[in-house]
């Protein structure tokens, strides 16, 4: 072990979720790294080609750089002035206004739109709308703000039309994403719209590959140290693959769940996967902490698997820090099945487990089957007194999330390793997704569980219809669960211009779309279909009721309901009148084999 080894291992461990994460903040990791001499890290920077591609430009407009708290907003403006000539050292002594000679124009960066005080703010503003409308654009401008703090202080400046009109185009901008009417020369890159699965990757291997851990081949516990196994089990191998594979999934969902992980969090998470340990000091080792845990045989507690739940740190801890609370939200560790814990409970001992054991457990001589896990084990199988069961319990919750992370997708013993979630059908959806990207549909399989799912939403009865979407009602406005009447039949596959179809939407999520009619009148009806909605319908698809997993998602399709619906009355209208004096009404029958039906009664007025 060398001293830059423990220097950067501590300047690591400064980026976990500790009280005084100061070195979060762009100012302050470059002061810490002045101070050590480490390499800096170089975080995933996307937008800084198109932002000098503008600015170099022979009509180059300004720019506003938003997202949250964490996206790397002021690393784009740094990465922006000194790639533009400006200088480090004034960049680091500088206001939080800086300015810079590009060509014959001026350049005005604002590090953070939030740290002005509101005269400032106000009149920069006001400035900034005068110069937006410049058709010579002689003062261009970078401004970093959140996104609510951004148009927060453009609405404060209420006595100026051109202000207003830049609110308005901004707005316009983050919500719709449309160009700014002509003459606001302003574009918007929103920092938190691009898949933080991607930066990750870039985020991982910045860490793992980083010449600090260069003089770890000098350290004497070296082979023992569990800060570098976790290190060894992020590295691009096989199994590193597979565990960085799952995790990108989980992020994926969880985004598309609307849990965004700016890139702040992603380096809380994987600083606490390769340091964390429940016995150090605020749950991150240092290399003295890890040389002494290896020496007393305890370093199975630092197993990465269970720390990128935060396992290592307090309960209170884990649960107001972000990245750890919102990849909870999955219940690894919680979820399980009776194959997997019947593999880990007997399997040392089933003659038809053993083998299977062997590779998924023993095999693992550092966080698998250790001489901790298997007394554990062994006092809980003998019937050992509540604490030891507790003991064991908890190891056990440590093994689903190990697996989780191990396991072949499907494994032959323990199935889908979706079923240690509580997003089962993850997998599927992430399939579905990548499909409609990619212009095709997602396989039969799933368009089955999604209009199975809906038609009985939509009835309240345990129909297997697939290939129409039934849209039935009660008759009454009353809170009835059964619908009994039947409005509609809308065909699946594409038929006189009738489809419901999944489709590519917004930031790679996917969308339902029910099409009624060839000229579209009336307009297509669509939902975002959200991991959780979509599981939701699954879930109901394979019979579960449908309020057991949860009454937002039960609402949200009957509000879909309501619209689909609304659009077939329109339909209606569009077709022509009825049958005068008289009109029918036609109740839905289900036939033994599931199968949805009509029975049309006529009603005489």
């Amino acid at each position: 072990m060398t001293i830059n080894t423990s220097a950067w291992v501590r300047f690591l461990r400064s980026y976990g979720p500790i009280p005084s994460n100061d070195n979060m903040y762009d100012e302050s990791i470059r002061r810490a790294l002045r101070r050590t001499k480490l390499k800096p890290l170089t975080l995933p920077a996307q937008c800084i080609d198109a932002l000098l591609e503008n600015f170099n430009a022979e009509t180059p407009n300004s720019v506003i750089l938003t997202g949250t708290a964490g996206d790397g907003k002021t690393y784009h403006c740094r990465a922006v002035w000194l790639a533009l000539g400006g200088s480090d050292q004034d960049w680091d002594e500088g206001d939080k206004i800086q300015t810079l000679s590009v060509g014959d124009r001026q350049l005005v960066i604002v590090k953070d739109l939030s740290e002005l005080e509101e005269i400032e703010s106000d009149a920069m503003i006001r400035q900034f709308s005068a110069d937006a409308v410049d058709p010579q654009r002689r003062t261009l401008y970078l401004i970093a703000a959140n996104h609510g703090q951004l148009l927060e202080r453009l609405k404060a400046v209420t006595d100026s039309e051109r202000v207003r009109d830049l609110s308005n185009a901004v707005e316009a901008l983050m919500v719709t994403g449309r160009a700014p009417p002509e003459g606001i020369h302003v574009q918007l890159f929103d920092l938190s719209r691009w898949p933080a699965a991607d930066h990750l990757m870039h985020v991982i291997r910045e860490i793992v590959t980083h010449e600090g851990w260069d003089g770890c081949q000098d350290c004497g516990s070296a082979e023992q140290c569990p800060i570098l196994i976790n290190r060894q089990r992020l590295m691009e191998d096989e199994s590193g693959e597979r565990l960085t594979s799952r995790l990108q999934n989980l992020v994926r969902v969880s985004e598309l769940n609307g849990h965004h992980f700016p890139i702040r969090q992603l380096l809380v998470l994987v600083t606490n996967m390769i340091l964390g340990h429940p016995e150090a000091r605020h749950g991150l080792m240092t290399c003295p902490d890890a040389m002494l845990l290896a020496q007393q045989g305890r370093s199975d507690g630092a197993s990465l698997y269970r720390n990128v739940f935060g396992e290592n740190l307090k309960a209170s801890v884990a649960e107001r820090t972000d990245p750890f609370a919102k990849l909870a939200l999955f219940g690894v560790g919680q979820e399980t099945s009776n194959a997997v814990d019947s593999l880990l409970v007997y399997g040392a001992d089933d003659p038809k487990l053993r083998a299977r054991y062997d590779a998924l457990m023993r095999a693992d001589a550092n966080y698998g089957a250790t001489a901790v896990f298997a007394r554990a084990q062994l006092d809980y199988l003998e019937g050992a007194e509540s604490g030891a069961q507790a003991t064991f319990l908890n190891l056990l919750r440590g093994q689903r999330q190990r697996l989780f992370f191990t396991l072949p997708d499907l494994d032959p013993i323990t199935g889908s390793v979706w079923d240690l979630t509580i997003f089962k059908h993850a997998g599927e959806y992430l399939a579905a997704a990548e499909a409609v990207k990619d212009g095709r549909p997602p396989v039969r399989e799933t368009m089955i569980r999604i209009v199975r799912g809906l038609n009985r939403v939509f009835s309240g009865m345990l129909i297997q219809t697939s290939d129409q979407l039934v849209l039935a009602t009660s008759g009454t406005h009353s809170e009835t669960k059964i619908s009994s009447l039947v409005e509609e039949f809308i065909s699946v596959p594409r038929k006189s211009g009738e489809e419901v179809a999944v489709v590519a939407g917004v930031d790679a999520q996917i969308d339902l779309k029910v099409s009624f009619a060839r000229d579209g009148d009336p307009p297509p009806v669509t939902l975002t279909l959200t991991p959780t909605r979509f599981e939701f319908l699954c879930r109901v698809a394979d019979g579960a009721l449908p309020t057991s997993f949860s009454l937002e998602c039960f609402e949200d399709f009957l509000a879909l309901k309501a619209r689909l619906l609304s659009a077939a009355k329109r339909r209606q209208v569009l077709d022509g009148p009825g049958q005068g004096d008289a009109f029918e009404l036609r109740f839905l029958d289900v036939t033994d084999d599931g199968r949805a039906n009509s029975r049309r009664v006529s009603v005489r007025l």
